[in-house]
């Protein structure tokens, strides 16, 4: 995922930050299904996150990366609450609005380009995992997340589980995934804003059966912390000590 595909988010964060509070995005899906969402989500205080987000962030031990901080959120809730925090997110829109809400520590790069380290938490939520596209990426970030993390560090993360679904077009999608080889959690989007699309771009969503597969085979142990119909909050610690 790169910046140009994020770039109409980023555009539409700033309006809402500029005093737009109607402000929605679209997400167009390459089956051509489309599905709005209201920027002011994005901007909630820790009082109204839901409680997956109010759990994750007390779980949070230590010195914290917030990956895909977005508007940078939970990284003020983990500031607040005295963690040392570094926020990350691959849109520059995004990361300006992120040090004028007033985080200290933000960096607009990839979590594969940061220097910093010996982290206690990786955070990833909002779904935020999606950026590492597919179940190979999946297992490429959680090795990765190992050379981040203290030997006694945590991941944070909530998903989708897609197989919840009634939708026939959501389903048909999977099916469709499936018959090409793919997970069925894997979408292909595009995000518009004032009827403008960003690059085409692919996301994961994965199911904890899933989540709990892969993260065996890379040496981690998972624990599903809560369920909130098909979204859920997953806790991951190393298994070899």
């Amino acid at each position: 995922m790169i910046d140009s595909a994020m770039e109409p988010f980023g555009r539409a964060l700033e309006a809402y930050y500029k005093g737009d509070k109607n402000v929605k995005i679209v997400f167009h899906r390459d089956d051509g299904n489309q599905s709005e969402d209201l920027i002011r989500g994005y901007f909630t205080r820790f009082s109204e996150f839901p409680e997956r987000e109010k759990l994750a962030i007390l779980k949070c031990s230590g010195k914290v990366l917030d990956i895909g901080a977005g508007t940078g959120r939970h990284s003020l809730e983990l500031q607040k609450r005295n963690h040392e925090v570094l926020a990350i997110d691959i849109c520059k829109k995004a990361c300006e609005i992120i040090r004028q809400r007033g985080v200290k520590n933000v960096e607009c790069n990839s979590v594969y380009e940061i220097m910093e380290t010996n982290f206690d938490t990786l955070l990833l939520l909002g779904c935020s995992i999606a950026f590492v596209e597919n179940l190979k990426g999946l297992e490429h970030f959680l090795v990765y997340a190992k050379s981040l993390l203290n030997s006694n560090g945590i991941i944070l993360l909530d998903s989708r589980d897609v197989r919840k679904t009634d939708d026939p077009h959501h389903i048909k999608y999977q099916e469709d995934n499936i018959n090409n080889g793919r997970y069925r959690g894997e979408i292909r989007l595009q995000i518009g804003f004032n009827g403008k699309k960003g690059d085409l771009f692919q996301i994961l969503h994965i199911d904890p059966d899933t989540l709990e597969h892969t993260a065996q085979k890379t040496r981690w142990k998972c624990e599903i912390l809560q369920k909130e119909n098909s979204l859920y909050l997953a806790k991951l610690t190393l298994s070899e000590h």
